[in-house]
């Protein structure tokens, strides 16, 4: 049995007040934004201390134990034999998933993590990183930064702070006094 819905009727009143309460959210979101939108890449988020990121290698720490592979979930450390006749990870980031259980796992502190995850690979096979790779520091050059956004709670809502980063050339030639660095917080 079909049924019809009926739109309520709405007092002038009632309409008043929804029109009014709309343009007052529409204001304080003007003057008091409460979103927590981030410019990428021009800013970017501070991470916390926890953060996983890309793995790190020291090979003068590792024991080829093979702890970290047989620990490794998602099957994504391979070992490869090194001219000195041991046997080194390899960590393929098409599966690791950033659990850094091999980081907890190894006995000798040889896989350290990184906080750094802003990579592109061009092909899945660039993704196997050797163990020249890992021993290597990531390249955490930023580019263009202009801010790292950190988000806050202030009065029971979530605030955005940034940490402003001005980089000036200098010009050795006009001997002006030359601000290389300089942080301003919001």
């Amino acid at each position: 049995m079909p049924f019809k819905v009926e739109v309520p009727s709405m007092k002038i009143i009632d309409q008043i007040k929804g029109h009014l309460s709309a343009i007052k959210t529409g204001l304080e979101e003007v003057f008091r934004p409460n979103r927590i939108t981030i410019q990428y890449p021009r800013e970017r988020r501070k991470y916390p201390d926890n953060f996983r990121g890309l793995i790190r290698f020291d090979p003068t720490k590792c024991i080829s134990c093979f702890q970290c592979a047989f620990i490794c979930p998602a099957n994504a450390i391979q070992f490869k034999l090194a001219p000195n006749g041991k046997y080194y990870p390899c960590v393929d980031y098409a599966k690791c998933i950033f659990c850094h259980f091999c980081v907890d796992a190894c006995p000798k502190g040889a896989m350290q993590p990184s906080k750094f995850h802003d990579v592109a690979y061009r092909s899945l096979e660039e993704m196997l990183t050797p163990t020249e790779k890992l021993i290597e520091k990531p390249d955490m050059k930023v580019g263009d930064v202009e801010a790292v956004v950190e988000f806050v709670e202030k009065d029971g809502r979530i605030k955005i702070r940034r940490e402003h980063t001005f980089y000036l050339k200098v010009l050795p030639e006009k001997k002006k006094i030359v601000l290389e660095k300089h942080r301003v917080e919001e």
